[in-house]
């Protein structure tokens, strides 16, 4: 699959205008990214089109914070082939210019696109379950399931033991990566629901995650190599 996931700081001039494109004329957002981590990464190309170029274009700097999630894409420019990454996705972590769309927007107006929306970013607790489970009918069809609790103690916003739930192909990558004491970012939505002991149980269902630190890298890449192989 053509997904990519990275987290890195805006280096250089970020680009801002309208591009004529299917035959009108769409906003477009140019940046390059620099990532140290797992490798280093310099100077790659993240573009973003139309609303998500003009909504996030104000917040952002030389040397923001950023998860991004996207594709790669190649194209024609000045008669050479250029590589880019096309996100879809954009997780704004630190040196944002909260103020950038005037001071009676700021970072609510950013962040309020849907009612249940939720961004944390938290370290991972001693307790991450991951396991197979059986979705009834379609064949009995399985699925990964994880399950972490994560903590944010910094900032006036705190939180404890919150319990985050991954799903899929996503639960499955990331589970063999993190470990007691990964620091995450998390963006999915919230949902309540009742246990079998009648119990009613809060929890964040993952839609988005990106690796920020303390992340075993090595066993992550161990896990993806053995699904290669397999």
């Amino acid at each position: 699959m053509n997904r990519i996931f990275i987290v890195g700081n805006i280096t250089g001039n970020i680009h801002f205008n309208a591009v004529n494109r299917d035959g009108r004329d769409r906003p477009f957002l140019r940046l390059l990214l620099m990532s140290s981590r797992p490798r280093i990464v310099k100077g790659l190309r993240v573009i973003m089109w139309d609303d998500m170029a003009t909504m996030y274009f104000p917040y952002l700097t030389k040397g923001s914070e950023l998860g991004v999630i996207g594709h790669i894409v190649t194209r024609d420019y000045e008669d050479k082939i250029i590589t880019e990454v096309e996100a879809k996705h954009l997780i704004l972590l630190r040196n944002i210019n909260w103020n950038g769309a005037g001071e009676t927007n700021g970072r609510a107006a950013l962040l309020k696109p849907r009612a249940n929306n939720v961004f944390v970013v938290g370290t991972v607790g001693d307790d991450i379950h991951f396991e197979w489970r059986t979705k009834e009918g379609e064949g009995n069809h399985q699925y990964a399931y994880m399950r972490l609790l994560l903590t944010n103690t910094g900032g006036e916003e705190t939180v404890k033991d919150l319990r985050v739930v991954t799903i899929g192909n996503l639960a499955q990558l990331a589970y063999p990566y993190l470990r007691p004491g990964s620091e995450i970012a998390v963006d999915g939505h919230i949902q309540t629901r009742d246990r079998s002991t009648s119990q009613k149980v809060v929890e964040v269902i993952t839609e988005h995650m990106v690796f920020l630190d303390n992340i075993d890298w090595d066993a992550g890449a161990a896990a993806q190599k053995r699904m290669q192989d397999d």
